[in-house]
């Protein structure tokens, strides 16, 4: 029978389902925050790149130099790559830092500020501000174009000559890396609305992108924005959320009614099965699918094989019954007609005697037959019994009680103690041996031992006339005899067979007009 799942691992797995379920979701979330937090990032990197670009075009005009080299804008040691792609720096690991409200913008911490002056880089970021400014009103985006010194010298806010060298990103920036950093958002205003387009986030991010010429840093661009919160995106997409959760809700249904199905189906056939047998009504046939539960799987083989047993052991109750009456009707009728004539009959002192004996005859009978179906009984319905035997002394035992008719071969490789209960081992070779010597005639009966693919093997051969063809299908069937007349029980054969299958082995023979030849396993 193949092993399917068994019951405590599909509760296991539900209830782990169960368990992982608010921890899934939970990571989820913040899977989907850091998808936000980069999409956010990679707006602010586009935006800088190009206000970089503009800012370089109107630096070259304010510096009266021509159009700068095609790689004049490239980082040193990278003139000759055709693409330098900026990515996106904050991942599932980013650190949430705090923002000081004591600084000159909101959300970093205190600046420094510097005399005003005209450079011409100076007068580049103030061309460039209108821009920034009208930008803003439609992007929400942050942005300060810092001189190389670190210093505003552009901006969509008030920031004008702020140093913010202070800054981190700003720092890695001046050092011709790209950088960013998410920081805790701090606001005076209210929360807007879930489908305001201002954000609802809780998390800014800062970014910094130097801007090359000649392979010196010679601008940074500072863009900042709020990225969108995971509440705000889901409403935006609150139509496939909705399909999404009905999707959820119906599979995390059809999960429901499978493992119910599972558990209760099989329990409900079982149950059918069990008031079938009370009922003694025929059972319905019964399927086993690989996913049935393997507790149930063995209840169900468990139940198949008891109801086997029940029916078999009532078909033999049934049957050793028939058998009993039909076996002691004769020699009670024997005993019931001599008991009459005694008592009712004048009769002879010799008469008398002989009906006497044959009340005796007939008890012993009966008593035979009912010691021989009591240790049948015994063997057929008990479990197997301890203990060993010595082979070699119990077959010249078993060969003494014949006078040397018997002669008995062992081979050397049998072991000398065997496993097996020394009543039930004399009982079976006995029964074969006393059988080969009644019906061997005068010649010797000869039982060789020998051991074979770990088993014992002992054959019995007679040299008599033989079983007939029309007694051989019966030779093992209960109180089967051609001995009655001279007290036979038809039981000795039955009882080597209930031995050996006991001991799950067999027994079986040979016969010709040469002699009979049993081989006991």
């Amino acid at each position: 029978m193949r092993s399917g799942p068994s019951l405590r691992t599909l509760l296991l797995g539900v209830n782990a389902l169960v368990l992982l379920f608010p921890i899934a979701l939970i990571l989820m979330l913040r899977i989907y925050d850091t998808y936000l937090v980069r999409q956010t990032e990679r707006s602010l990197i586009a935006q800088a790149v190009v206000i970089g670009e503009i800012f370089r075009e109107r630096l070259h005009e304010e510096q009266g130099m021509p159009a700068a080299e095609s790689k004049s804008f490239r980082p040193a040691g990278r003139e000759n790559d055709v693409f330098i792609p900026v990515e996106p720096v904050l991942d599932f690991s980013f650190r949430l830092e705090s923002s000081d409200r004591k600084s000159a913008e909101p959300d970093g911490p205190p600046l420094r500020t510097r005399p005003a002056g005209d450079t011409p880089a100076r007068r580049a970021g103030a061309r460039l501000e209108p821009l920034l400014k009208r930008a803003q009103v439609f992007n929400l985006t942050g942005i300060r174009v810092l001189d190389a010194d670190g210093c505003v010298i552009s901006t969509s806010r008030t920031e004008a000559d702020v140093c913010m060298t202070d800054m981190a990103e700003v720092r890695a920036a001046l050092g011709g890396k790209y950088a960013a950093v998410a920081r805790e958002r701090v606001s005076d205003e209210p929360t807007p609305a879930i489908g305001d387009v201002r954000s609802r986030g809780k998390v800014r991010i800062f970014s910094a992108l130097p801007v090359f010429e000649d392979g010196k840093v010679i601008a940074v661009v500072r863009a900042s924005r709020t990225s969108i919160d995971a509440m705000t995106s889901l409403w935006q997409s609150r139509r496939g959320l909705i399909i999404a959760v009905g999707v959820s809700l119906a599979l995390t249904l059809c999960v429901s009614l499978l493992f119910a199905t599972l558990v209760v189906r099989p329990v409900r056939a079982l149950t059918r099965d069990a008031i079938a047998i009370t009922n003694d009504a025929p059972r319905e046939p019964k399927k086993i699918h690989f996913w049935t539960p393997h507790e149930l799987r063995v209840l169900s083989s468990a139940l198949d094989t008891m109801t086997t047993a029940l029916r078999e052991r009532a078909d033999y109750i049934a049957a050793f019954a028939a058998n009993v009456s039909h076996e002691l009707k004769t020699p009670l009728t024997s005993i019931r007609g001599a008991a009459e004539l005694l008592a009712s009959a004048e009769m002879s002192d010799e008469q008398r005697r002989r009906f006497i004996g044959n009340i005796d005859l007939d008890a012993e009978r009966m008593e035979r037959l009912v010691t021989r179906l009591l240790h049948l009984a015994r063997i057929e319905n008990t479990g197997e019994l301890g203990g060993a035997v010595n082979v070699r002394e119990a077959m010249d035992a078993i060969a003494m009680r014949h006078d040397g008719r018997v002669r008995v071969t062992i081979a050397a490789d049998v072991p000398q103690s065997f496993a097996m209960h020394e009543d039930h081992f004399v009982s079976a070779v006995g029964n074969l041996v006393d059988n080969a010597v009644r019906h061997g005639g005068d010649a010797p009966v000869d039982v060789r031992v020998t051991w074979q693919g770990g088993r014992l093997h002992i054959e019995v051969q007679d040299r008599g006339a033989g079983i007939s063809a029309a007694n051989q299908p019966k030779v093992f069937e209960r109180f089967f005899t051609t001995e009655r007349g001279s007290g036979g029980t038809g039981l000795g054969l039955t009882i080597v067979q209930a031995i050996a299958r006991r001991r799950g082995g067999d027994v079986h023979f040979t016969s010709s007009s040469a002699g009979t030849t049993f081989v006991l396993r």
